[in-house]
C-alpha cells in the first residue's frame, strides 16, 4: 500500500498470506533466492528460510555499498553489515560487486540442481540499480563517452552509472543463461524477468511521467518477458500488450507447478496470455487503495480497462497530511498514455463510476502498517549487523481485528460527492 517495509522497522510480511516458495514446495520443489529479501528481518518468522525457501544467499535490506555489503545511513544508527548464507552471517565474495556476486553464487547454485530428479523454483532478485551509485569502471566506460566533467555528481550518476549498473545486471543474466545452458536445463526452464517500479529518475522512466513511489505511468510501467525453449517459435520475439499486472505471476506460476491449493488471490493465471496470445481476463488494475487511519489522508488509484482515476493525495502518500479530497485525475490511457490530458472536468459520470468502484473495494481494504525505525534494531546495538530478534510478530492480529480505516471510509463515502 504505501512504501516498503524498510530496515530497522519493526514489520515483515504477514505470515497469514502463503508465498510462492511455500506452496511450490507443497508440489516437490526445492526452492532458492539469492539477492535481496526486503520483506522483513526483525522476527524469525519473516525470514526468506522461514518463508519457504530451503536456501538463501543474500541480504535482508534493500541496499547497502556493492561492494562491501555495508550501509552506513548515519552515525546515529551505525553502521550495518547485510550478508547471509540461510540465517548465518557470511562474509563471502568480499570487493566483489553486487550483481557479479549474486550472479556467481547462482551459477554455483546450478551446478548442484544439475542432473536432479526433482524440480527447483530459484529467485534472484538483484540488488542493481538502486542506490548506491556504483557499477565497475567497465561498465561506465559503456556510457561516459564524452568528458564526464559536463555533469554534476547528481547528474553524472544518473546518466552514466545508473545505467552501467544496468548493464551489469544485463551482464550477470547472461552468465545464469550461459550456465542454464551448459548444464542442459535450459530447455525445461521459464525465465521470467521483471520489475517492481519504475526508476527514481523521470528520464528513466520517459516516455511516461513520474518516479518511483508516485502512481503515474512512469513509476508503474515497468517492461517484463518471458524466455523459454517451452513457448516454441510461434512466440518467440512477440510483444504483448494485454493488461498484466504483478500478482498475475502468482497464479501463473502456481499454474505452471500443477498446484490445486485454492489461494485467494488478485491475480490471473496469464500463461495462455504468454503461450498462446489469448486475451486477459483481467480489465481493471488497482494502483492503491490507502487511507491513513490516523489523519484520514488516502490516496486511491485505479484503471477499468482504457481509463484511469486518481483520487486523494496527488504525490507518493504521506501521512498526517490534510487529506484532499476532491483531488481527482481521469485519463483515457488509450488515447493519452503518457497522462497529459486530465479529462475529470468533462466525464464527471464516469468519474463517479469509478469512484464508486473504488468504494466498493475498499470495503475489504485494511489498514497499511508502515512503523517508525525502531532503535533496538540499530546495527549499533546489534553488533554492527543487520540481525533479527528484535520484535514481535503478529502485528496483523492487533491492527487488523479492530479495523480503524473502514470507520473512516464509512465517513468517507459519506462526505465525497459522487
Amino acid at each position: 500500500q504505501r512504501g516498503n517495509i524498510g530496515p530497522f522497522r519493526p514489520s515483515g510480511l504477514a505470515t497469514v498470506f502463503p508465498t510462492i516458495p511455500e506452496l511450490l514446495k507443497e508440489k516437490g520443489y526445492s526452492t532458492h533466492l539469492v539477492g535481496k529479501w526486503h520483506l522483513g528481518y526483525c522476527h524469525r518468522d519473516y525470514l526468506p528460510t522461514r518463508r519457504g525457501f530451503d536456501t538463501f544467499f543474500g541480504q535482508y535490506g534493500q541496499q547497502t555499498d556493492h561492494y562491501t555489503r555495508v550501509d552506513m545511513m548515519n552515525r546515529h544508527i551505525g553502521a550495518g553489515y547485510d550478508l547471509r548464507r540461510g540465517e548465518n552471517v557470511s562474509y563471502e565474495g568480499a570487493g566483489v560487486y553486487s550483481s557479479q556476486l549474486w550472479a556467481q553464487e547462482t551459477v554455483t547454485l546450478l551446478d548442484t540442481l544439475e542432473g536432479k530428479s526433482e524440480p527447483w523454483y530459484l529467485q534472484v532478485a538483484f540488488t542493481g540499480a538502486r542506490a548506491p551509485f556504483q557499477a565497475p569502471d567497465k561498465f561506465m566506460k559503456m556510457y561516459d563517452t564524452e568528458n564526464n566533467a559536463r555533469f554534476a555528481k547528481e547528474a553524472f550518476e544518473m546518466e552514466i552509472v545508473r545505467k552501467g549498473m544496468i548493464s551489469a545486471v544485463d551482464e550477470s543474466v547472461g552468465k545464469i543463461i550461459d550456465k542454464l545452458k551448459t548444464t542442459g536445463m535450459y530447455s525445461n526452464t521459464l525465465i521470467i524477468f521483471t520489475s517492481d517500479n519504475g526508476s527514481v529518475h523521470p528520464q528513466a522512466n520517459l516516455p511516461f511521467k513520474g518516479i518511483r513511489g508516485h502512481l503515474s505511468e512512469g513509476a508503474v510501467r515497468v517492461p517484463a518477458f518471458v524466455h523459454s525453449p517451452i513457448l516454441g517459435n510461434s512466440r518467440q520475439g512477440t510483444t504483448s500488450h494485454e493488461m498484466v499486472h504483478i500478482t498475475d505471476w502468482f497464479p501463473t506460476i502456481l499454474s505452471l507447478a500443477n498446484s490445486d491449493r485454492a489461494v485467494a488471490t488478485d491475480g490471473f493465471n496469464i500463461w495462455p496470455v504468454i503461450k498462446s496470445g489469448e486475451k486477459t481476463p483481467r480489465d481493471t488494475i488497482v494502483y492503491n487503495l490507502d487511507m491513513d487511519d490516523q489523519s484520514g489522508n488516502f490516496q486511491f488509484g485505479i484503471r477499468k480497462e482504457n481509463w484511469k482515476l486518481l483520487w486523494g493525495h496527488p504525490d507518493k502518500f504521506a501521512v498526517h497530511k490534510t487529506p484532499k479530497r476532491q483531488h481527482v485525475e481521469l485519463y483515457n490511457l488509450d488515447t493519452d498514455p503518457f497522462e497529459e490530458i486530465d479529462l475529470s472536468e468533462t466525464h464527471k459520470d464516469l468519474v463517479a463510476g469509478l469512484k464508486k468502484l473504488i468504494l466498493n473495494m475498499t470495503v475489504e481494504m485494511q489498514p497499511s502498517f508502515q512503523p517508525n525505525r525502531y532503535s533496538l534494531g540499530y546495527p549499533r546495538y546489534q553488533k554492527g549487523l543487520l540481525n533479527p530478534g528484535w520484535c514481535q510478530s503478529n502485528w496483523w492480529d492487533i491492527l487488523w481485528k479492530g479495523n480503524q480505516t473502514n470507520k473512516g471510509l464509512v465517513n468517507l463515502n459519506k462526505s465525497v460527492q459522487l
